[in-house]
């Protein structure tokens, strides 16, 4: 790959603005929801699933209910994206509003907990 190729995929990818949101794992066998933000939904909900199927991840009822049920009884979906700013293109950091989300998605949702 020469350098002006590489150069303009690293700039693409230093001003790409990735989907924010509310992602939720839920275990169909049981109804469990596990919620989370993220201000990468698809680069977190990989993680996600990475950990887990390494054994590794930190919320152990998550971690408890897939390795009891398997991956194939969990449904992974993105429940709500919170839009960038438009009005105000210097702002980077959304995590009060994406932890606010989340808690409205968690009282909203029954049998749910934070992820």
């Amino acid at each position: 790959m020469n350098e002006m190729r590489k150069r303009k995929l690293l700039m693409e990818y230093k001003h790409r603005k990735p989907e924010m949101g509310i992602f939720v794992f839920e275990c169909i066998s049981t109804g469990k929801r596990y919620i989370g933000c993220t201000n990468d939904t698809k680069s977190t909900v990989n993680a996600n699933r990475f950990k887990l199927g390494a054994g590794l991840h930190k919320n152990n009822n998550l971690q408890a209910d897939w390795n009891n049920y398997g991956e194939p009884n969990f449904s992974v979906r993105v429940l709500e994206i919170l839009p960038y700013d438009e009005k105000d293109e210097t702002k980077t950091d959304y995590s009060v509003e994406l932890e606010a989300l989340r808690d409205k998605w968690i009282k909203k949702e029954e049998n749910s907990e934070v992820i």
